[in-house]
């Protein structure tokens, strides 16, 4: 994708950066698109990082009481050396606005997709023993 054509409101280059943010109201009003997305080009590895975030308010009676639902996925491919790994969250919370009770319902999701230059996979970590 070419980050520099994207639309967007803000971009802010670095020499081997390019970061978008965009932010969208939908719903006529009654919510916010937040899109992050941010590409990086390093010695050892390509980087592209998307966070996106949803909010939809609604009106509400009362409030449920309920948990938020989190989901993790990570692969990483040997042949072609690409590692992925994604993290979505899911759920609600309630404001108080004027005298009215608002429900707000979230998504948020984290996207990073890593592609490493070198036969060998990611870098060695270093492990500190106390």
């Amino acid at each position: 994708m070419n980050f520099k054509n994207a639309m967007s409101h803000e971009l802010k280059d670095s020499p081997m950066r390019d970061i978008v943010h965009k932010t969208t109201g939908i719903l006529q009003g009654r919510g916010k698109l937040v899109t992050l997305r941010e590409h990086a080009e390093e010695k050892e590895s390509i980087t592209d990082v998307r966070k996106n975030f949803i909010y939809i308010a609604s009106e509400a009676q009362a409030q449920e009481e309920s948990q938020p639902k989190v989901h993790i996925k990570k692969s990483f491919d040997s042949v072609t050396r690409d590692e992925k790994f994604l993290f979505r969250v899911k759920g609600h919370f309630y404001v108080n606005h004027g005298r009215r009770l608002m429900k707000v319902d979230y998504a948020h999701s984290l996207r990073i997709n890593l592609h490493w230059k070198s036969k060998t996979s990611s870098p060695k970590k270093t492990v500190t023993m106390a």
